[in-house]
């Protein structure tokens, strides 16, 4: 649809130009009015395609209309109609950018020659907009992937040379989305539309990965948990997959965004200790670990997933709320004080490795002949060290199952590979799969495998003949143009710009 403006002080001749539009067989949204101060107000409220003026006018005439135009819009195509047949009037209204001048009264013919040629403009000025905005976009996805999982500053310096940042300070709180099952590389083209409408908030989207997806929002005031809950509702409506998200705490700055992206992966292993939920929320977290409030049931559950997960930092800090909680609070008995320590210490035990190297019996005796809180913390400490070093023992072991699923996605990164279907491959738990691979590697199982996958897809696209399509099927994408998306957001550019530069780069050293 073309936005059209008419300008013209005759009722008449504003009907006649209608008229001739409609023979055009063309979409139009037409606006009309009968001066130039008026069309100057429509044009700072609609974004109107072309502009269609008188020149002799009250209040403002054409050529001034246009001056002010171009000001506001120097690409907007603007068509005079004028009684003046003088020719250096003619040149004065080109010289105000006007594109084309026709006289009056118009000629249908010549009128539909100068209305397709200026269609034609604004089809070719929009596809390149068009094509100038998906450039953006993908440099936007591009850098920012890059930044959210590496840190590198250096990684900034070069998008603030490419593209607009004023969007990355303007977040503040992220969303996590994920899918139990390969979902974002077949979801429909309205999938983001609908849940825009839905959430009736502006965010930016991005996708990881064919099960994840993250969005950030720019609003300081508002309830992120609600808004999750409502985007969570929408999906179990609309999907047959089971979702998880993941709420990351309010930050100010795109330089926290790598540290919020580690919160929101951390926040979504949650999954595998309770599967029955369906948001996870760093704040939430944070209002039940307020010190004074903490339920001693409530910090021994997170002790025992921190020991289950064999999180050593979690379980440090949780084991450090007890600490404070119970030093120099004279509130409790030094017998119920020894029971709860006593507890730490038995959930340390719960793995069967460990309690063979050392007798639970005899620790929990060391603890109940303590004589102050100094002693008893100092015994628990003793046991959370000896489960650490316990558990650099065991890594060296877990290297080998991380090798396993390795190799595996190496054999078989063309089919649909899926974190639990890996962790039954080494016979271990999805969330302990998940802890190790990502301690091993440095990226959670999702990443590892779309980055090895884009790796092939660069390497087929250097080194053979093999169409778009094949690549794409060949390295585990069933959506060609999901494939095609991915592979800008991973290299910056298109796999037929990257297969052109990379001939391009082997010819000059040929020649050299």
């Amino acid at each position: 649809m073309i936005r059209l403006l008419i300008v013209d002080d005759e009722r008449l001749e504003r009907e006649g130009v209608k008229y001739l539009l409609a023979q055009e067989n063309k979409e139009w949204r037409i606006y009309e009015t009968a001066n130039g101060k008026d069309a100057l107000r429509i044009l700072r409220e609609e974004k109107i395609d072309l502009l269609l003026t008188d020149i002799k006018m009250p209040h403002m005439d054409g050529l001034e209309l246009t001056s002010k135009a171009k000001e506001l819009y120097p690409e907007l195509p603007v068509v005079i109609f004028s009684g003046y047949s003088d020719f250096a009037f003619a040149q004065e209204a080109m010289r105000y950018g006007v594109t084309e001048y026709v006289l009056k009264p118009v000629d249908p013919e010549e009128f539909h020659k100068i209305i397709q040629k200026t269609e034609s403009m604004i089809s070719d000025r929009k596809e390149k907009q068009k094509q100038e905005q998906q450039e953006q976009d993908f440099l936007q996805q591009y850098f920012l992937e890059n930044y959210l999982y590496s840190g590198n500053k250096d990684i900034l310096e070069k998008a603030k040379s490419m593209i607009d940042m004023k969007p990355w300070k303007e977040w503040r709180c992220a969303v996590m989305i994920e899918s139990d099952a390969s979902f974002f590389d077949r979801v429909e083209d309205d999938f983001l539309e609908l849940l825009q409408k839905e959430v009736r908030r502006i965010f930016f989207y991005m996708n990881l990965n064919s099960r994840q997806s993250i969005l950030l929002f720019k609003d300081v005031y508002c309830d992120y948990q609600l808004v999750a809950n409502h985007i969570y509702t929408f999906l179990k409506r609309n999907y047959q997959e089971r979702f998880y998200l993941a709420v990351s705490r309010q930050f100010e700055g795109y330089e926290e965004l790598p540290e919020i992206m580690e919160q929101l992966e951390q926040q979504m292993e949650e999954k595998f200790y309770h599967p029955e939920k369906h948001i996870y929320s760093n704040e939430e977290e944070n209002l039940k670990l307020a010190v004074g409030g903490v339920q001693d049931s409530h910090l021994m559950q997170m002790i025992s997933e921190d020991i289950s997960r064999k999180d050593i930092e979690l379980l440090r800090k949780h084991f450090d709320m007890l600490k404070v909680k119970y030093y120099d609070n004279i509130k409790y008995s030094a017998m119920y004080i020894k029971f709860v320590f006593s507890n730490v210490i038995q959930e340390l035990f719960q793995e069967d490795r460990f309690s063979g190297e050392r007798r639970l019996e005899k620790e929990i005796d060391r603890l109940y002949n303590c004589r102050n809180i100094m002693e008893i913390l100092q015994v628990t400490e003793e046991n959370i060290c000896e489960y650490e070093k316990f558990l650099e023992r065991s890594m060296s072991e877990s290297r080998n199952e991380v090798a396993v699923v390795k190799n595996y996605i190496y054999q078989h990164y063309d089919e649909d590979l899926n974190l639990e279907t890996l962790a039954e491959k080494v016979y271990l738990s999805s969330g302990y799969l998940s802890f190790i691979f990502k301690k091993e590697t440095g990226m959670n199982l999702n990443r590892y495998i779309r980055v090895f996958r884009m790796e092939k897809a660069g390497e087929l696209l250097k080194n053979t003949n093999m169409k778009v399509a094949q690549v794409s099927e060949n390295v585990g994408f069933s959506n060609v143009s999901y494939f095609c998306r991915s592979f800008r957001e991973f290299y910056g550019k298109s796999p037929e710009s990257y297969r052109k530069g990379n001939v391009e780069n082997e010819d000059a050293v040929s020649e050299d």
